[in-house]
């Protein structure tokens, strides 16, 4: 019996190890804007937008591959999310983040949220919508400081508070 638990608590162990790792989305190629490039973007007129149905299909669809999901789940702003990693069974599913405000200038759309879970933080991603087709990820970045609005988030990518370290959004 006492092996039986070892082996039990020995498995999940693993389990838990391997749902931690973080391995990059086969549709995801990972970019890196030089600091200019990412600054002079964001210092760009965009057209601001603060709900998920005005978001363009494609770009949903680019989204819900960076951040690994099925299909797109953003709430929207004011909307609950999953803020924590505890999960109340009795509540339809949530999704894992939710917009804070999302914006579009010509090409290219930058989406800023919060994710929920073990660790709550924020994000922003910058995709590009060239040609049309599905926008591909330009840059992205996670960080523990959320932006209210547009003049914030670009003091806050101009001082490099999302770190483009990590391939999970």
């Amino acid at each position: 019996m006492k092996r039986r638990v070892s082996l039990g608590i020995g498995v999940l162990i693993i389990l838990w190890f391997a749902a931690c790792i973080e391995l990059p989305a086969q549709s995801e190629t990972k970019t890196s804007l030089s600091k200019t490039d990412r600054d002079n973007i964001f210092k760009s007129d965009f057209t601001m937008v603060k709900n998920t149905e005005a978001i363009p299909a494609n770009v949903k669809q680019s989204f819900a591959e960076i951040t690994r999901e099925p299909s797109f789940a953003l709430a929207n702003p004011g909307q609950e999310y999953q803020a924590t990693d505890v999960v109340n069974p009795k509540k339809p599913r949530l999704p894992w983040r939710r917009l804070i405000f999302a914006g579009r200038c010509g090409d290219k759309w930058f989406i800023h949220y919060e994710r929920g879970g073990i660790g709550h933080s924020y994000a922003i991603v910058l995709l590009s919508d060239e040609g049309g087709n599905r926008p591909r990820l330009l840059w992205g970045g996670v960080g523990f400081s959320g932006a209210e609005n547009l003049t914030e988030l670009r003091a806050l990518v101009a001082a490099d508070r999302f770190s483009e370290k990590h391939s999970y959004y």
